[in-house]
């Protein structure tokens, strides 16, 4: 574990610095992208900001729009997976009256709407083939036309794009255009995750501490250093954007619980509840008790195999129990891989809403799949 820094030795102007304002921490990964993104501030060169969920690639675009010459000119976002595909288009290029049922008025897109100032196009590689040739003629200065138009459009805009996944395996894949790859992917910016600098989670911790205390009304309260070395040993898989909400969640109750204990471990807690099982008559059980005539209702109820396996008995009658740890492991593994399952059933099988859901990263989702060897089954 990295060694931890005490509060009274924390950058105070960044732990006060306005939340998602700037990229916080002192580790040579973040000194190093804070440098990169100066440098492109200074151009217009397209950018195409990497990393999983919750790294920081939105303040990443926001830092190098701020930066550049285009500051005070708009800054859009378009968060891409959460704007269905055949809506996609006409938000980012418009349409005109009558192009389509319920067009009654001609709308400017998001590309015209951010004419001098810069685009941030977030998930960009869940934008379809239609979509993406326009975007390409963007990209190469050209004009495009809205949606039902016949009067072509310029527009001088700077586009950033983020993705979490491999946009090489996207293109093998089909699902992005191998010539907008290579023009998104001339300057790549790689955002670490949080357990690659784990050294700037004390100056996170207390910015967020800082910040959430006064947008919440609370009175600032440093968080002991014993607490933070603990939270330093976790995996964080939501990154700092789990870390930000654990704080803000502790600001609000002053329960460090919730700094050690993230919305999945609890999630799982209550999952593996088991139901409540009829007790077996003994000579000290009275068979009218042996069974409660309403059982105590659980949150959902947990897969067969998740239920602890009745002892062996050999050939003497003595009992040989499993280790503890293999069948807490077997049980853990048991209730993610249905977890994951529900969650893959209740969107249809759209594995990136799932892993939204399930509030782990889209790479994350996708190993367990592979390695619990989850398919969909006949008729799904």
């Amino acid at each position: 574990m990295a060694q931890m820094v005490a509060n009274e030795s924390l950058d105070m102007e960044q732990v006060k610095a306005p939340l998602h304002e700037r990229l916080i921490g002192n580790s040579a990964a973040i000194r190093e992208i804070q440098q990169t993104l100066e440098k492109l501030a200074a151009s217009d060169i397209t950018v195409l900001i990497t990393g999983e969920s919750g790294t920081g690639k939105d303040i990443a675009a926001r830092i190098i729009h701020r930066m550049s010459d285009r500051f005070g000119k708009p800054f859009i976002k378009v968060n891409c997976p959460a704007i269905p595909e055949s809506i996609l288009e006409s938000e980012l290029f418009g349409y005109e009256r009558g192009a389509f049922t319920g067009a009654r008025t001609s709308k400017p897109g998001r590309l015209e709407l951010a004419n001098h100032g810069t685009i941030f196009l977030d998930e960009i590689a869940e934008t379809s083939y239609n979509v993406q040739s326009k975007l390409l003629q963007v990209l190469d200065g050209e004009p495009f036309l809205r949606i039902g138009g016949t009067t072509q459009v310029h527009t001088d805009v700077r586009i950033i794009g983020a993705t979490n996944v491999a946009l090489e395996d996207a293109v093998r894949q089909g699902r992005m255009r191998e010539d907008i790859y290579f023009r998104l992917s001339e300057i790549i910016v790689a955002m670490p995750p949080l357990r690659e600098r784990i050294e700037d989670l004390p100056l996170l911790v207390e910015h967020f501490n800082y910040n959430f205390a006064g947008k919440l009304g609370k009175e600032y309260q440093p968080i002991p250093a014993s607490i933070i070395d603990d939270m330093a040993n976790q995996q964080w898989e939501g990154n700092i954007r789990e870390l930000a909400g654990r704080v803000k969640k502790f600001v609000a109750t002053r329960n460090t619980e919730v700094l050690l204990v993230g919305d999945r471990e609890i999630s799982r807690a209550k999952i593996m509840t088991p139901a409540p099982r009829p007790t077996e008559p003994t000579s000290e059980t009275p068979e009218t008790v042996s069974a409660p005539a309403t059982p105590a209702p659980v949150e959902s109820p947990a897969p067969a195999s998740v239920a602890p396996a009745a002892p062996e008995v050999d050939e003497n009658g003595d009992r040989h129990f499993k280790p503890l740890k293999e069948a807490a492991k077997e049980a853990m593994e048991a209730a993610e891989r249905q977890l994951i399952e529900d969650a893959l059933r209740y969107t249809l099988w759209n594995r990136r809403k799932a892993a939204r859901l399930l509030d782990v990263s889209y790479s994350s989702l996708l190993r367990r799949i592979d390695a619990y060897n989850i398919g969909r089954s006949d008729g799904e």
